[in-house]
């Protein structure tokens, strides 16, 4: 029987990697380990951790994609969507080239894309947490700017390509709401985990519920942060 295989492409902050481990957690799928990932210790604020990890489902697009017996969603490093890339980046390939070709060898039968809706504030704090250049403020922008043209248009170079399905993450993460879930499913062609609030939840509560207590100039005071605004302004 045919394996279905699912990309998980997404920009910076929204939380994919985690929706690719949740994933495949559902039946028929692999339930890969995770671990937490502490990305920031020994500095401010580094008993809060970065993210979840789940690296039996990264793939490095350098490499041929595993040969798998189950179905699987997938992660792509070193990026996270083919169309983050510079063509300098590439070799010989184009963005565009480079999303054939995963499609092509991963024999992917949709890809699923996190979107942050409506509550970026969490989201935006995180990403200023873990991309140190940011301040709070210019990551609010780049979710807003995300909002207004980015995820559509990264979703209209994809569907060129390959099926996308988008997931509302904030409404998942911070509200468990139950419509973006049975969309999920859905997608998934999978029933419902019994217990997929307290994934959700624990997640929330892991991640993203520490920086309610924490303000915009708490994070923008951080001697990284500082550094790196002073190194390149713009």
């Amino acid at each position: 029987m045919e394996n279905n295989i699912f990309g998980c492409w997404y920009e910076p902050g929204d939380a994919g990697t985690w929706l690719t481990w949740f994933i495949n957690q559902h039946q028929g799928f692999p339930k890969f380990y995770k671990s937490i990932r502490y990305e920031q210790e020994g500095k401010e604020f580094g008993d809060i951790p970065t993210d979840y990890s789940c690296m039996r489902a990264d793939w490095d697009v350098t490499t041929p994609f595993p040969k798998v017996d189950f179905n699987q969603c997938y992660k792509i490093l070193p990026w996270h969507n083919p169309f983050q890339t510079e063509e300098w980046e590439l070799d010989n390939e184009t963005p565009a080239e480079l999303c054939v070709r995963l499609i092509s060898e991963s024999n992917t039968k949709a890809i699923i894309v996190p979107q942050v809706e409506d509550n970026y504030e969490l989201f935006a704090k995180r990403l200023a947490f873990i991309r140190s250049r940011f301040t709070v403020e210019s990551a609010i922008e780049i979710y807003k700017n995300r909002q207004d043209r980015m995820y559509e248009s990264t979703k209209m170079q994809m569907q060129e390509f390959v099926t996308v399905h988008t997931i509302a993450i904030d409404k998942l993460i911070l509200h468990n709401d139950k419509t973006e879930y049975y969309k999920l499913i859905e997608i998934l062609n999978v029933p419902e985990l019994e217990d997929w609030t307290t994934h959700t939840t624990k997640y929330y509560n892991k991640i993203f519920s520490p920086w309610k207590n924490i303000s915009a100039e708490q994070l923008d005071s951080r001697v990284e942060t500082i550094n790196a605004v002073k190194e390149n302004p713009y």
